[in-house]
């Protein structure tokens, strides 16, 4: 009701709508994937995510190895977020052979300015667009 505009009763006190409810605005789009390659279909899904979660398995220099297990590099997946008009992308799903992640970050970066790592517990601010 209050989101309608409509003042209610609780525990004999009015409270009033435009007290507790503020202007509409649009949500946040947030999109996930793991174990894929990029398609034109999640293209035209992951279109306009606030933030785009996408694994980046490879380096572009193994990119035969990721074709070969279904996975993506970074390069792609950058690519991926760049084509969908993504607000921000964060890395994840990485193989064990890479010790130190920031030459998948730069690899990322680029393409794509806004990409961060994922890492066990992360937390990611999505605010809400103007």
């Amino acid at each position: 009701m209050l989101q309608n505009g409509k003042n209610i009763m609780f525990n004999n006190k009015l409270i009033y709508s435009n007290t507790v409810v503020g202007p509409i605005r649009p949500g946040r789009k947030v999109g996930i994937s793991g174990d894929t390659r990029p398609t034109n279909e999640l293209c035209e899904f992951f279109k306009n995510c606030d933030l785009l979660i996408f694994e980046s398995t490879f380096k572009s220099t193994e990119l035969g190895k990721a074709k070969e297990s279904f996975h993506s590099t970074a390069l792609e997946a950058a690519n991926l977020a760049k084509l969908s008009c993504v607000h921000k992308l964060c890395l994840t799903h990485f193989s064990t052979r890479y010790r130190n992640l920031i030459d998948l970050l730069d690899e990322a970066k680029a393409v794509f300015l806004d990409v961060d790592i994922a890492y066990d517990l992360k937390s990611i601010s999505v605010p809400y667009r103007k």
